[in-house]
């Protein structure tokens, strides 16, 4: 192939990339937790009652601002394990609970894990959520979570997997 030729196919590949990539924001640090991540260009990082670490936040459609959070906990099993016994939990715990899927994930770092996608009821607001299941040192594991109203929630899957793909454990 010419010099020409690759030139020309290599800025047409530049050129349409971005149309099928999410833009992902500045790097979030949370120290004491021990991870990191790029929220979603133009998502806001903030504090919420009753949460350990800040989340992300997009912009509120329809009553409710679609989300990333994360949280941890110490649990002596398996990361198997562990994701079976939250999707036990999850499915007793939230109404009309839908499993939309299951896979295993890999972000950019080469960390591995599970995703599970649900939707469910709650308090009357259907809600897409896609659990992001990572074990960290010793029997620590983390859950970063996405939320979005189920109704047209599967737009923002793109977005939540270009900023998974940033998580990492410092």
């Amino acid at each position: 192939m010419n010099i020409k030729l690759k030139l020309i196919l290599t800025v047409i590949v530049f050129s349409v990339l971005p149309l099928f990539a999410a833009d992902v924001g500045k790097r979030h640090h949370e120290t004491s937790g021990g991870f990191s991540f790029c929220p979603p260009q133009g998502w806001t990082i903030k504090s919420f009652p009753g949460m350990k670490y800040s989340i992300a936040a997009g912009s509120p459609s329809n009553g409710f601002a679609p989300n990333i959070n994360v949280v941890d906990e110490s649990a002596e099993m398996s990361l198997a394990a562990y994701v079976d016994a939250n999707k036990k939990m999850l499915s007793k715990a939230f109404k009309s609970y839908k499993e939309v899927g299951k896979s295993e994930i890999k972000t950019s770092s080469g960390l591995k894990g599970t995703r599970l996608i649900i939707q469910n009821d709650q308090g009357g607001t259907m809600l897409r959520q896609t659990f992001n299941f990572f074990a960290g040192t010793g029997d620590k594991k983390f859950v970063v979570t996405c939320s979005a109203l189920a109704s047209g929630g599967e737009k923002l899957d793109e977005v939540f997997e270009a900023s998974l793909k940033t998580f990492v454990l410092d």
